[in-house]
């Protein structure tokens, strides 16, 4: 078998921010043993999917369910140490189409 490291994108999480329900995205690294780079990105998202922690903290609604897409993906080596890979989820809020100009203008404001 095989080893694979899988950066997973978790989106349209919404989770109690302080007492405010935010959407929020995430990105976590996965280690995966299995036969093929395919079966490896569906026990990823499985895994994730089926996460009791996140299950739990996830308020959205049917209608609007959360999104698990693979990012990036990596065979590793038998010579890798995967201990120091961290497999925590790392939050990031999620902006809203209609503001992606915001970025633009932070840039524009160091410009200046």
């Amino acid at each position: 078998m095989k080893r694979y490291r899988l950066l997973m994108n978790g989106q349209n999480y919404l989770i109690n921010n302080n007492g405010k329900p935010q959407k929020q995205g995430f990105f976590q690294n996965i280690i995966i043993e299995t036969e093929s780079p395919q079966k490896a990105r569906l026990l990823a998202k499985a895994k994730i999917t089926h996460d009791r922690d996140l299950n739990e903290r996830t308020l959205n609604s049917p209608d609007d369910p959360p999104i698990v897409e693979l990012d990036t993906f990596w065979e590793l080596d038998v010579l890798d140490d995967v201990d120091h890979i961290e497999s925590d989820r790392t939050f990031y809020p999620e902006k809203r189409w209609w503001q992606f100009w915001r970025k633009n203008e932070r840039i524009k404001a160091r410009k200046i």
